[in-house]
């Protein structure tokens, strides 16, 4: 059973890999919304392999557009999939995402409590997940009202997290865990149909590839 269910992760993996590559995130004519968010599955402690023993921490972190990474990183990433695509873009507050991309409008919620100064007094500002916001954007003279936060993402975040079995097979880096990651991904674009047939189809699309 154990070998049936790791090929089965491996060949939803092939398929997900393989469709990701298809998805466009706008079509540059319409204003669209899209999410940008990160989330770690598993972390460990490399300090007993390593030669400096400062406890490194090795993760398994995953991003959706990507997420919050260092804007060195976001910069090209969000020029080569977002630029003039006309995406209103919705993250966390992370610095990163503080670029000026062309055909990009970004907005952000607040998702831990953080020390702001008003009127030249500090004080805390609760966590904001979700809030309107409108947005002057190129070609419209009315502005566009939408929500700003990750909550579709987070969503997306939380199914996954739900399926995941961590154990020694499938630890950070590992293959296991990344076809894991993916087999759980695969059901989540799936989540509404029946996967037994979603399962029968997945499997004459390998087989089809096999007898060409």
């Amino acid at each position: 059973i154990e070998d049936m269910s790791m090929r089965l992760h491996e060949l939803r993996k092939k398929y997900v890999e393989m469709n990701e590559k298809q998805i466009n995130f706008a079509s540059g004519v319409k204003w669209s919304d899209v999410e940008a968010d990160e989330t770690t599955f598993d972390r460990q402690n490399m300090g007993a392999f390593a030669d400096n023993k400062a406890t490194p921490i090795a993760w398994e972190q995953w991003y959706a557009l990507p997420g919050a990474i260092r804007k060195v990183e976001w910069t090209p990433l969000a020029n080569k999939w977002l630029k003039d695509k006309h995406v209103i873009l919705h993250t966390d507050a992370a610095k990163s995402y503080k670029c000026q991309i062309r055909g990009v409008v970004h907005d952000k919620v607040v998702h831990c409590k953080k020390k702001v100064k008003t009127n030249g007094k500090w004080k805390w500002q609760m966590p904001n997940y979700v809030r309107l916001v409108h947005h002057k954007v190129l070609g419209q003279k009315a502005l566009v009202r939408c929500k700003a936060g990750t909550q579709v993402i987070d969503r997306a975040w939380r199914f996954l997290k739900e399926r995941l079995q961590i154990n020694q097979a499938s630890r950070v880096g590992s293959a296991a865990l990344r076809a894991k990651l993916r087999s759980a991904q695969y059901e989540y674009w799936y989540r509404n149909r029946d996967l037994w047939l979603a399962t029968g189809s997945l499997c004459s699309w390998e087989m089809a590839k096999l007898i060409k």
